[in-house]
């Protein structure tokens, strides 16, 4: 399983520091990060701090950058989402700097039928335009119609609280999407004691990737983080053998 990460905090001093070490402590462990400078890309290229931050991400082999779009669950128009796509494939010509993505995050995903061109479009133009790499994840941020897993590499299937999931939720997303499916809890308790159990029962599961976090929003590293990354190594360990 890979870990999620929503990195939505500005690169200041320091600020993305935990997230080095994890990925130097971790090695083994792949990061899928999202990058969100503005609400989207901004500048092309982006600010000094993040051409700075976003240069020493992609110096590890272990880490994959994904770029920021919404949809405001479909009622964004696809000129201004393609107009963001175009803008994430440029910072790939900056020569100073390595700034170039893996991929796009598509936040505020719709989930209802009647927006599978919406999705498809925005699927195709990300896999015409990036050419460094075009992974396309998309957030629902819940169990969706398993067509929608056509028009996208992998989903966030459930972004909610760890009582949600703990709740019913954990049954929720069938067993046969789940190598594409990621799941992103929050609101986790602030406690080791079933951490480990917890992402066992994720990597069993079969996720692509997850996340469990202590807070509620995606500004900070929490205690946990380096708890949940070396578990995350763990379990995938484990079950490799």
């Amino acid at each position: 399983m890979h870990v999620a990460l929503p990195l939505y905090m500005y690169p200041s001093a320091g600020t993305w520091q935990p997230l080095y070490d994890a990925l130097n402590n971790n090695p083994q462990v792949t990061f899928d990060i999202i990058v969100n400078p503005n609400n989207g890309p901004g500048g092309s290229p982006p600010d000094s701090n993040y051409i700075a931050n976003i240069s020493q991400l992609n110096s590890y082999s272990n880490a994959n950058v994904l770029g920021y779009v919404y949809t405001s669950y479909g009622n964004r128009s696809l000129t201004d989402i393609s107009s963001d796509i175009d803008t994430y494939q440029r910072w790939s010509t900056y020569t100073n700097y390595n700034i170039s993505l893996g991929g796009i995050f598509v936040d505020e995903s719709p989930t209802t039928l009647d927006h599978y061109s919406y999705m498809a479009t925005i699927y195709h133009k990300v896999k015409r335009t990036m050419s460094h790499g075009n992974l396309v994840w998309t957030n629902p941020g819940v169990p969706v119609d398993a067509s929608f897993y056509m028009v996208a590499d992998m989903i966030s299937a459930y972004e909610n609280t760890y009582d949600s999931w703990m709740n019913g939720g954990n049954s929720s997303i069938p067993q046969a999407l789940r190598s594409k499916s990621t799941v992103m809890l929050h609101s986790y308790p602030s406690s080791t004691q079933t951490m480990a159990s917890d992402v066992d029962e994720l990597v069993d599961a079969g996720y692509y990737a997850g996340l469990l976090i202590v807070n509620n929003q995606y500004s900070s590293f929490d205690s946990m983080w380096p708890t949940f990354v070396s578990e995350v190594g763990q379990s995938n360990a484990d079950m490799k053998c």
